[in-house]
């Protein structure tokens, strides 16, 4: 951005409050008239006064300056009052139309940014908008008004030497012509590095859990001072070219004083200027170059440091909205609501399409499930229905209506959300409940906590309604935050309910509590249900399937299971492991897990092993609670243990030519490690827990002693084991020389 650009947004900035602007510059023309009657006077002064012996004149002009003063000091303060309440005006402008794009901008945009950069954005980048654009611009009018006042009082007081000022005046345009642009691009690079690094500090508060665990404070420590590295640097460069184009202005304006007084005092040795006439205008050419001296060193260098900033702030206001509400939408009108999607396309920006050509129905007042495994496309269906985003392709209906001609303020009024981490504000009990529905009375929210079976919960806690939940609900226990979340979605009474894996990451006892509570709350309503796990989708009426961005199969639970299909196949290895919630154990113990015998068969190093030994080994097998962001196993480590996923999610990666690569991502019923079964096998990949996860464990000396008691198990666990390293060494193989065409 070049610094005429600069003065253009400032001027920009500046036109709503252009009345404002110009009874400031009324006010500040009398200091500046102030300045220019001292010099004048000082002629007066000295050829009348002193020179001529005239007391009474002296007498009058000091008067007249003592009034001056007391005008132009009283001028100043209430200029400088003008000053501020105009700015605070301006910057609160700025902030509100950042604030309110963001508000349009659509969910895409969010997924792309980091939220520290946007909140330096608001911080860091309008504080130097704020200087310079506002406090800056006033000196510059103050200066500019100056000499628009002070030059033709120095051609009243001595032509000649006023257009030996005058003649000087270009040189000192020199520092911005050679360094303004380069000065301005510095700033800009200066000011996306502290967004960065608001991000990385951001990044690190919120993975404090993570960092203490893994023991990370040298790593992250290491990365930030990489970081403050790279931002000294930016920040001299950016510092240094301001400078440099203020310092060389102002050294040209020094020569043009030195200029002017050498020509002045060459006339007045010649007889040809009074003595008062040089002390006059040598006064009020420093009035001048004082005027010069903060347009080039204090405004133009703070106009190139918020020319980063202010750039920054235009990205944002120029986002383009990908989501906008068409001219003449209308009202989504009472009722149940329904929606179909028609030949639909869509793609994230950058990539390739995640839906392709999918057609479903969704009846009103029905339950329908999404399913399908990770990155088949659920919850991308699920941001369309709720107009996350809209698709390059085909149509999404609401009511037989194309959702972009429905009013979105309508249309959300109808909608309820349970998300899988459901944001909680920093407010109390109370008040996030309320926000479901604004204006709502004590009487609906505390119905909207009975229904979410929250009520009882509220009331044992210290302040009751009006406890604090901490910043995102951080005071709260996760099924507590999540039935919350339920109460402000039933808080609308909404006609439809949609559920993004909303109990996926909580334990297995309160998903199944949340589980009841939403099939309760769901009667009456059209309930769409996005999971990864079958045993919540399968007492749905209608059950989606999709599979790489197609809608593979759809029925309910007996059909789809009676195809043989996609669902069956999900559906057998889920239900190979068997999680019962404290309600359904004799025992009472909080959870019993296990996994079937026929399930262990699925698994290729166990493939040909007999069903007695099957048993044997799955009664054998523990169960663990991980957290997420823990690395389970670990690549080339050597390996004594085989896990089955009950509940969870786990990323597996490899490294590949000094990189490392997502292979794929497991959930319910997936395993892994079973090359740990056999002595002295490493690890062939790293596997991380991406939710809190519930695993089963079976130790390789457990194994041992079970192939001790079936000596068949040892020549079939052999065999597969050959077959499975020779599969394993092929697709490194593979990886390498992929690696090696990208490179």
């Amino acid at each position: 951005m070049r610094l005429a650009d600069t003065i253009r947004h400032a001027v920009e900035l500046w036109r709503p409050h252009a009345g404002a602007a110009a009874v400031l510059l009324a006010v500040l023309a009398v200091p500046q008239g102030y300045k220019a009657f001292f010099a004048y006077s000082q002629r007066l002064l000295v050829d009348g006064g002193i020179l001529g012996r005239n007391g009474p004149l002296m007498v009058r002009v000091l008067a007249a300056l003592a009034v001056g003063f007391l005008l132009a000091g009283a001028a100043q303060l209430l200029a400088d009052y003008l000053r501020a309440r105009a700015s605070a005006a301006i910057i609160n402008g700025v902030r509100e139309k950042m604030f309110h794009h963001l508000q349009r901008l659509s969910m895409g945009y969010f997924a792309r940014v980091r939220a520290g950069d946007v909140v330096a954005r608001f911080t860091s980048d309008l504080a130097d908008i704020q200087k310079s654009l506002t406090t800056r611009v006033v000196d510059a009018a103050f200066a500019l008004l100056g000499l628009v006042i002070n030059i033709p009082v120095a051609f009243a007081l001595e032509w000649r030497l006023a257009l030996v000022m005058l003649a000087g005046l270009p040189l000192v345009g020199i520092g911005t012509r050679l360094f303004g642009g380069s000065a301005a691009a510095a700033r800009y690079r200066l000011k996306q590095e502290e967004g960065a690094l608001a991000a990385s500090v951001q990044e690190n508060v919120r993975a404090q859990a993570v960092v203490k665990v893994f023991g990370l404070r040298p790593w992250v420590a290491q990365r930030f001072a990489a970081q403050l590295a790279s931002l000294e640097k930016r920040f001299t460069r950016a510092d240094f070219l301001a400078e440099v184009v203020g310092t060389s202005s102002s050294l040209a304006v020094l020569a043009v004083q030195v200029l002017v007084l050498g020509v002045g005092a060459y006339l007045a040795v010649s007889g040809r200027l009074s003595p008062g006439t040089l002390v006059a205008f040598l006064s009020l050419h420093a009035i001048v170059s004082k005027d010069i001296y903060d347009l080039t060193k204090k405004v133009v260098p703070a106009l190139i440091a918020s020319a980063g900033g202010l750039q920054r702030i235009e990205e944002i206001t120029g986002e383009p909205i990908d989501v906008r509400e068409e001219k003449g939408a209308r009202p989504l009108p009472p009722g149940p609501v329904g929606f179909r999607l028609e030949e639909v396309t869509f793609a994230y920006p950058g990539g390739k399409p995640v839906l392709e050509r999918v057609s479903l129905e969704i009846p009103a007042g029905r339950r329908v499930a999404l399913v399908g495994g990770s990155g088949s496309g659920k919850s991308t269906v699920l941001g369309l229905l709720l107009r996350f985003f809209d698709p390059q392709g085909g149509r999404v209906l609401v009511n037989g209506v194309d959702l972009r001609s429905v009013s979105l303020e309508s249309f959300y009024a109808r909608v309820g959300v349970v998300f899988q981490e459901s944001f909680l504000f920093d407010g109390t009990v109370w008040e996030n409940i309320a926000l479901g529905k604004l204006g709502a009375g004590g009487g609906e929210v505390q119905a909207a906590a009975r229904a979410a079976e929250l009520h009882d919960a509220i009331v044992a806690l210290p302040q009751g309604y009006d406890t604090p939940v901490g910043e995102q609900g951080g005071r709260l226990s996760g099924g507590q935050r999540q039935r919350l979340a339920i109460a402000r979605a039933i808080l609308r009474n909404p006609a439809v309910l949609l559920l993004d894996e909303a109990t996926s990451a909580l334990d297995p006892a309160t998903e199944s509590a949340i589980n009841a509570t939403l099939s309760r709350l769901a009667v009456g309503r059209t309930v769409v249900t996005v999971t990864h796990r079958l045993a919540a989708a399968c007492d749905a009426d209608l059950i989606v399937v999709l599979d790489h961005g197609r809608v593979a199969e759809i029925g309910n639970h007996a059909e789809l299971l009676a195809r043989g299909g996609v669902y069956a196949a999900l559906w057998t290895k889920q239900s190979g492991v068997e999680v019962r919630s404290e309600a359904a154990t004799a025992r009472g113990d909080t959870l019993a897990v296990r996994v079937r015998p026929h399930h262990l068969r699925s698994v290729p190093l166990l493939a040909g092993v007999e069903e007695a030994a099957l048993a044997d080994l799955a009664a054998r097998m523990v169960v663990e609670n991980w957290e997420a962001g823990r690395v389970v196993v670990r690549e080339g480590e050597v390996g004594d243990r085989f896990f089955v996923i009950a509940r969870g999610r786990v990323e597996v990666t490899l490294h590949v030519g000094g990189t490392v690569r997502h292979m794929a991502a497991l959930d319910d019923g997936d395993f892994f490690g079973e090359q740990a079964l056999l002595a002295g096998a490493r690890r062939t990949a790293t596997v991380r827990t991406l939710t809190p996860c519930l695993l089963l464990v079976l130790e390789r000396s457990a194994f041992e002693e079970v192939v001790r008691a079936h000596p068949t198990l040892q020549g079939a666990v052999e065999e597969a084991a050959a077959r499975r390293l020779a599969r394993t060494r092929d697709l490194h193989a593979a990886l390498d020389e992929t690696t090696l065409l990208e490179g």
